[in-house]
Order: structure tokens, then C-alpha cells, then sequence
């Protein structure tokens, strides 16, 4: 987040790290995932880059992982299989809609 907010304000390091009265290898270390800055950090850094952080909590869903736990059920010559027929049916999907 920090990074981002930087670069879509067209900050350098240095220029954020003077705003947060911090130093540039400071925010070096939080965009590299060096150091791990706590949440109040994160929203002063991204304030003084002109921007709010917000937050909202969003449902839960869980729909990808039952892909991967049921692809993952299948041997790997039946995933590839599997596959194999979805290119199929897709490439079936493309010729007719063509022509």
C-alpha cells in the first residue's frame, strides 16, 4: 500500500520519507518487505502521500478453494486430461462463434 501510494503521487522515497520526518531506507525496508510497518504506519504514510486507506470488510468466498481442492482430488494425468477437453471445448466455442 505504501508503494503504491507513493508512485501514484509520484513520490521518490526520499520526498515521502521527509514528509513522515523518516528516512529513505526506512520506506526502502516497508516497500521490500523488509520490515513490516504496523497499521497506524501504513495510514500515516499513505496520508502523507495524498491519499486515505479504506477499509471495508467484504464476504468471505470460499469459491476458489473448493476449485483447488477438487482439482487437486485428481491424479495428474487426469488434471491434464481434464484440461485437454476444456482447451477442446473451447477452441469448439471459438469456431462457432466465428463462423
Amino acid at each position: 500500500m505504501i508503494r503504491e501510494a507513493r508512485k501514484r503521487a509520484l513520490l521518490t522515497q526520499a520526498e515521502l520519507a521527509r514528509r513522515l520526518d523518516s528516512h529513505q531506507s526506512v520506506i526502502a525496508r516497508w516497500e521490500t518487505e523488509q520490515a513490516r510497518p504496523d497499521f497506524d504506519t501504513v495510514r500515516r504514510a499513505v496520508r502523507a502521500a495524498g491519499f486515505e486507506l479504506g477499509l471495508s470488510l467484504q464476504p468471505g468466498d470460499d469459491h476458489d478453494l473448493a476449485l483447488i481442492r477438487r482439482e487437486l482430488s485428481f491424479l495428474p494425468h487426469e488434471r491434464l486430461s481434464g484440461m485437454v477437453e476444456a482447451v477442446k471445448k473451447f477452441e469448439a466455442m471459438s469456431e462457432a462463434a466465428d463462423g
